[in-house]
C-alpha cells in the first residue's frame, strides 16, 4: 500500500512538469511572435545615435552617469561622493510613467491650464538656468497687431555690404519667422503691457542686418530675408500661429534661386522678464541667447550639433551669454530645420532689452559662427571648388 501511494506521488509530480513545460514553451512562442510583430510593424525604425537620443533626453545627466557607473567603476571614483545617491525605484518611477518628483512640470503640466508650455526639453544647459528661463512660445494679443500697417516688405537699417571671401557666394541665409518682435524701449505703449512690445519696423529684422554685416567682415557671404511673414499672414487673413509654415515657403523659394546657401538662421527674442534675458559681464550688459531645436524633425539631433558648437564658441568668448539648447516637442517643434542640419533657430534678448543690447549680442555671435564655419571649411578645404579664406 505504501509503494502504491509514492507511484502516485510521483506520477502527479510529472503531469505538473510536463504541464508546466507545455506551458513555459507556448508563453515563449507568443512572446517571440509578439516581439516578430512589433520588428515587422517598425521596420523603419532603427537603433541608431538618434534614437537613442531620443530615449534618453528625458532623463538626466545623473541617471545616464550612474547607470554607466555600474558597469565603469572609474567613473564614481573619479566624481567622488559630491552627487546625491541616485534612486532605482524613483528611475524606474520615472520612466514608467514619465513623472519625475523632482520636476513638478511632469505632473502640474497635465493638470493646471498654461502649464503644459513649459514642455521645453533641457538639451544642454547654460550658466545659472533654471525652470524660469525656459522659453515660452506666446502669441501677441490682438491689439498688438490690429493697428499694425501692412508693408511689402521689411525696412532694413542699413545695406549689407557685399564685401565676402566666399567667392562671392552667399552662404548663410538669416531670416525672421516673428519678425515684428520689438522691444519696450521702441514701443512706448509696451510699457504698461510687455505683451504689446512689435513694431513693423524697428524690430528683430535689425538685429539679423547687423548679425549679417558681421558675418561678412568674417569673410562669410550671408543674405538677410526682407520678407513681412506678418504682412503676408495679414494679407492671406491667416493664424499668427501659421508663421512658420508661411517663413519654410520663403526659405524653400530661396533655396531653389540659390544653390550656395547652406546655413539658415531664424532669429527672434523671447518674451521672458529682463533678469532672465540679460547678463552683465565687465561692465557691459548683453541680450542672452539661447537655441531652439524642433524636435519633430526625424534628423534634429544633427541641428543640435551644429548649436552645440556655437553655444561652445560662446561659453569660450563670454561664459553665461549663451542660456543652452531647448528641444521642442509641442506647437510647430520643426522650426524650418528639416531643410538642413545647418538650420537653427536663435533667441536673442526679450522685450525689456534694448537694440543696442541685442547687436551686441549679435556681434559675439558672429564671431561664435564664424569660428564654426571656417572650421567646417578647413575639414572640407581638400574638395575641389571648395571656399577658402583669403
Amino acid at each position: 500500500m505504501q509503494g502504491k501511494n509514492r507511484s502516485m506521488v510521483i506520477s502527479l509530480n510529472g503531469a505538473f512538469v510536463q504541464r508546466s513545460f507545455v506551458l513555459l514553451s507556448l508563453g515563449t512562442a507568443l512572446i517571440l511572435i509578439l516581439v516578430g510583430l512589433l520588428f515587422i510593424t517598425k521596420v523603419g525604425t532603427v537603433i541608431s545615435s538618434q534614437n537613442i537620443r531620443k530615449m534618453t533626453v528625458s532623463l538626466s545627466d545623473q541617471m545616464i552617469s550612474h547607470a554607466l557607473a555600474q558597469e565603469i567603476p572609474y567613473l564614481t571614483a573619479k566624481e567622488g561622493d559630491k552627487d546625491d545617491e541616485i534612486s532605482l525605484t524613483g528611475t524606474m518611477f520615472n520612466l514608467l510613467t514619465g513623472i519625475d518628483p523632482k520636476d513638478p512640470r511632469t505632473l502640474l503640466g497635465r493638470e493646471l491650464p498654461g502649464f503644459s508650455l513649459f514642455d521645453t526639453n533641457v538639451l544642454v544647459a547654460g550658466k545659472d538656468v533654471g525652470i524660469g528661463d525656459l522659453p515660452v512660445e506666446t502669441t501677441p494679443p490682438v491689439e498688438a497687431l490690429q493697428n499694425q500697417p501692412v508693408n511689402e516688405q521689411t525696412k532694413v537699417e542699413n545695406p549689407v555690404e557685399e564685401t565676402f571671401n566666399t567667392n562671392g557666394k552667399k552662404v548663410v541665409f538669416i531670416y525672421n519667422t516673428h519678425n515684428r518682435e520689438s522691444w519696450i524701449s521702441e514701443v512706448p505703449e509696451a510699457s504698461k503691457n510687455v505683451d504689446l512690445a512689435f513694431h513693423p519696423t524697428k524690430n528683430m529684422t535689425l538685429v539679423s542686418d547687423h548679425f549679417a554685416r558681421e558675418l561678412e567682415k568674417n569673410g562669410i557671404g550671408a543674405q538677410v530675408s526682407k520678407v513681412d511673414i506678418f504682412s503676408k499672414l495679414q494679407q492671406k487673413k491667416l493664424s499668427y500661429s501659421l508663421s512658420y509654415s508661411e517663413s519654410r515657403k520663403t526659405v524653400q523659394e530661396v533655396m531653389a534661386r540659390n544653390k550656395d546657401l547652406t546655413y539658415f538662421v531664424d532669429i527672434h527674442r523671447d518674451s521672458l522678464p529682463r533678469k532672465n534675458t540679460t547678463i552683465h559681464i565687465d561692465g557691459v550688459d548683453y541680450a542672452r541667447v539661447y537655441f531652439i531645436i524642433g524636435m519633430r524633425n526625424k534628423n534634429w539631433t544633427k541641428n543640435e550639433q551644429f548649436a552645440l558648437q556655437i553655444h561652445n564658441e560662446l561659453k569660450k568668448k563670454l561664459p553665461g551669454l549663451s542660456k543652452g539648447i531647448y528641444g521642442k516637442n509641442s506647437g510647430n517643434a520643426e522650426y524650418n530645420q528639416s531643410v538642413s542640419p545647418n538650420s537653427i533657430l536663435i533667441e536673442i534678448g526679450g522685450p525689456e532689452n534694448t537694440l543696442e543690447e541685442c547687436q551686441r549680442t549679435a556681434d559675439v555671435l558672429a564671431e561664435a559662427f564664424s569660428k564654426v564655419f571656417w572650421e567646417a571649411e578647413k575639414v572640407n578645404s581638400n574638395k575641389p571648388g571648395d571656399m577658402k579664406r583669403s
